[in-house]
């Protein structure tokens, strides 16, 4: 029965975002619709999982990675446990280059059950030049917003670039 759940929560999730991935392919750059629908994806499936949701959001391959958008989730001490790039990092005392404390806000105001929102400046990544996040990290910084939001003992969260 829980494999049937398994498979039933993960064939949900594909098929709320069939909006956002039928939308215009022609822009590289995701939207904010996008992004919401990327983390409301991932929590359900987190509900329903954890280790298979935390391991597609990982894994490249896993479904999660839509034109520059991907969930990632993070636990109680702010160490990434599901990214596609920077697993096992910590968010904890991220600071934007304007001191907005991005990662403690995060963790001190996510609640079960609300989507919350938090806005700061960053490069934008280029996906597809390096495996190496850094290495193509554009230049100059521009402001990036990202949902975020508590599921069980994680908090999950997906961004996008403002233009």
């Amino acid at each position: 029965m829980k494999l049937f759940l398994s498979f039933f929560a993960l064939f949900c999730s594909f098929m709320l975002t069939n909006g956002a991935i039928s939308d215009n392919h022609q822009n590289s750059f995701g939207t904010k619709k996008e992004a919401k629908d990327l983390l409301e994806r991932a929590v359900n499936l987190i509900k329903v999982d954890e280790v298979v949701g935390l391991t597609m959001m990982t894994v490249k391959s896993g479904g999660f990675i839509y034109k520059d958008l991907y969930p990632f989730c993070l636990d109680e001490n702010g160490i990434l446990v599901s990214h596609p790039y920077n697993l096992g990092s910590s968010i904890k005392e991220f600071t934007d280059i304007d001191g907005i404390e991005v990662g403690k806000i995060v963790m001190k105001t996510a609640k079960e059950g609300k989507i919350s929102q938090i806005s700061y400046k960053l490069g934008r990544y280029s996906l597809g030049k390096s495996e190496s996040p850094d290495e193509y990290l554009e230049k100059p910084t521009i402001k990036k917003s990202v949902f975020y939001t508590r599921v069980g003992n994680y908090i999950c969260m997906s961004g996008y670039y403002e233009n």
